[in-house]
C-alpha cells in the first residue's frame, strides 16, 4: 500500500512539472514597413489578446502549449499570423501597410498581396538587422 502511494506521488509530481514546463516566454519587435516601431500592436491567440507592444514595438509574453498560432493586428497593416516554434522564441515582425486593389477580383488582390509582400519582406529584414534593429538577419517564423 505503501509503494502504491509513493507511486501516484510521484506520477503526480511529474505531471505537474510537465504541465508547468511546457510555458516558455516570447519576446519580440513589431515594426512597420520604414522600420519604424509601432506600439499598441495588439498580439492576439485566436481571439483573445494576449499581449500589446510598447512604445518601442517590443513584447513579451508567457507562451502555454495551448498557443500554436498568434496573429499580430495594427490598424492600417495587413494582418500577421505566426506559427509558434520551439526552436524560435524571438519574434522579429515588419507589418506591411495595408493596400487597395481596384477593379480586381478578391483571389487577384490576394494574389497583389502576397507577391508584393514576398517581394519586400526579405529586403526589410535584411536592412533591419543591418541597421541593428532586429537581432536575426531572417525570421525564424
Amino acid at each position: 500500500m505503501k509503494k502504491l502511494k509513493i507511486t501516484i506521488i510521484v506520477l503526480l509530481l511529474l505531471i505537474v512539472q510537465k504541465s508547468f514546463g511546457q510555458e516558455n516566454i516570447i519576446t519580440g519587435k513589431v515594426v512597420d514597413s520604414q522600420l519604424k516601431e509601432l506600439a499598441m500592436v495588439l498580439i492576439m491567440s485566436g481571439s483573445k489578446i494576449i499581449d500589446t507592444t510598447d512604445y518601442n514595438g517590443n513584447f513579451k509574453f508567457k507562451c502555454t502549449s495551448e498557443i500554436k498560432y498568434i496573429t499580430i493586428r495594427f490598424i492600417g497593416c495587413d494582418t500577421e499570423t505566426i506559427k509558434i516554434t520551439e526552436n524560435c522564441n524571438v519574434l522579429e515582425v515588419v507589418l506591411l501597410e495595408t493596400g487597395t486593389y481596384d477593379f480586381v477580383s478578391i483571389k487577384a488582390a490576394e494574389r497583389k498581396r502576397i507577391r508584393r509582400r514576398n517581394k519586400l519582406l526579405p529586403k526589410l529584414y535584411k536592412e533591419a538587422y543591418e541597421r541593428k534593429i532586429f537581432n536575426n538577419k531572417k525570421p525564424c517564423h
